[in-house]
């Protein structure tokens, strides 16, 4: 009973004042920059594509999304699993997905920013030209993105503290 007792608080404070720490951000400089994806892709009206990503847990990529021509566009990078959810829900057989704020992009016709991969999982980059998303593009033509995805820094993670 005591032993039990004993087991229940340690679990308490390792979950209420351990914390991991946060990751520790490190910029590759330019010469170790590495670039992942450099592609002009074309997406036709009420389609989406997608693209796989060779990447690690840790790794920040820079991303940067430009409709070359025709209208605006939704892109998710996101792991397998949320991925078939999206699809799921673009083609209607599930009304609910996850994605990540800093990895998607809503209504763009351009933009650009900083992702960390926080898993080991497969990753994509779904590029939306179908619409069917809260808040997101209503698309009118076929499309032509440029993509470029690089990698440039790594968040290393190790450890724990003791919170205050």
């Amino acid at each position: 009973m005591v032993f039990a007792v004993v087991i229940i608080f340690a679990w308490y404070l390792i979950v209420n004042f351990v914390q991991p720490n946060p990751p520790e951000i490190i910029y590759l400089n330019e010469t170790e920059v590495s670039t992942l994806l450099d592609d002009t892709v074309s997406v036709k009206l009420n389609q989406y594509h997608q693209i796989p990503l060779e990447v690690e847990k840790g790794d920040i990529l820079n991303t940067s999304i430009k409709v070359l021509r025709g209208g605006h566009i939704d892109y998710f990078i996101l792991e397998e699993d949320r991925l078939e959810m999206l699809i799921e829900a673009l083609e209607g057989s599930n009304n609910r997905f996850e994605s990540y704020e800093r990895g998607k992009g809503l209504n763009i016709t351009e933009k650009s920013s900083e992702f960390i991969i926080v898993n080991d999982d497969n990753w994509f980059l779904l590029i939306n030209n179908f619409g069917h998303i809260q808040n997101g593009a209503v698309p009118s033509s076929d499309v032509m993105v440029e993509v470029i995805i690089e990698k440039i820094g790594i968040a290393e993670t190790g450890g724990f503290s003791i919170t205050s």
